[in-house]
């Protein structure tokens, strides 16, 4: 009697218990989120600062450039111009705004990078196990060891400072924590009865881990990159206040905190406005993060609550 030979490109029939890593259903995961008062206050102001960001040109009162108040300098807040003039005698409210584009961007675009770079190296780690997972590990804990400000600007002042650089330099740093969750998960989940059937059933190594390992990890991805996008935030403001970001005059937040740091104790107007924006903008995200968490986690919630 023979046997038909198995197709390594067959999809696999996983076996019941290859549900229990999934993630709960969108549905309920939706619901407890909305449920979340804080986490919806924090996706309306990120919607509303997307908005900003994408129609800055329709919103903003002038051009953030524009500097034809002559003898506006740092003159403060009034009903016409709402945050005042900076030290150019620019509209600090149209700064503001244009600012919160390079926020964006460089939070989402760098997040993205770092995601990528970071489940591929937790995935491979993690399934490959041995001399590989050694290497890879090795390499992910000092990432993690060495101060990140520090490398940021380093790398920085070698690449001069623009914002694919920033963007760039940024993502390729910060990928070493989602390197180590999802090297943690896949650990766990290579030897799952779904895996394995799926290697008896001849699929190929990569083909495992990006249809059955990276999917039931996703969750805990999605929420630890929902709370990193803020902390991208604060280090792009960090790397534009001290020259090594996004190039002047492009507005970005840091670089007004930069400008008003020489003028702090006579025109204060021009450090706050763009440092209240980096708060607000940093926790909403964190409220997103939290109520992801909790919507895609409900089990990790009953045991930080310690309800049932």
């Amino acid at each position: 009697m023979t046997t038909a030979p198995i197709d390594p490109n067959l999809e696999p029939q996983l076996p019941a218990s290859a549900g229990d890593a999934a993630p709960p259903t969108s549905g309920r995961a939706l619901r407890r989120f909305f449920a979340n008062r804080m986490a919806i206050v924090g996706l309306l102001v990120v919607l509303a600062l997307v908005g900003l960001a994408v129609f800055a040109p329709q919103i903003a009162p002038h051009h953030p450039n524009d500097d034809i108040f002559r003898g506006m300098r740092g003159v403060g807040p009034s009903w016409e111009h709402p945050m005042g003039f900076d030290h150019l005698s620019r509209d600090l409210l149209s700064r503001v705004i244009y600012g919160t584009r390079i926020a964006l961007l460089v939070g989402m675009i760098s997040t993205l990078i770092s995601v990528l770079i970071g489940v591929v190296v937790g995935a491979i780690a993690g399934y490959f196990g041995g001399w590989i997972d050694e290497v890879l590990s090795l390499i992910t804990d000092a990432l993690m060891a060495f101060p990140l400000i520090a490398l940021l600007i380093v790398l920085a002042a070698v690449l001069g400072p623009s914002l694919s650089t920033t963007i760039i330099v940024i993502g390729a740093t910060v990928w070493a924590r989602y390197a180590r969750v999802v090297r943690a998960e896949v650990m766990s989940l290579r030897e799952r009865d779904f895996i394995t059937a799926a290697r008896a059933l001849g699929a190929f190594d990569a083909r495992i881990i990006w249809k059955h390992v990276v999917p039931n990890v996703l969750t805990s991805v999605i929420v630890l990159a929902s709370l990193q996008v803020g902390s991208i935030i604060i280090l792009e403001s960090a790397l534009s206040f001290l020259g090594l970001g996004v190039r002047p005059p492009t507005a970005t937040w840091g670089g007004i905190l930069s400008d008003g740091r020489a003028f702090i104790l006579r025109y204060p107007h021009i450090a706050i406005f763009p440092g209240v924006m980096i708060v607000i903008t940093v926790l909403a995200f964190n409220f997103i993060g939290d109520g992801l968490r909790d919507a895609l986690d409900p089990h990790q919630k009953t045991s930080r609550t310690g309800k049932t």
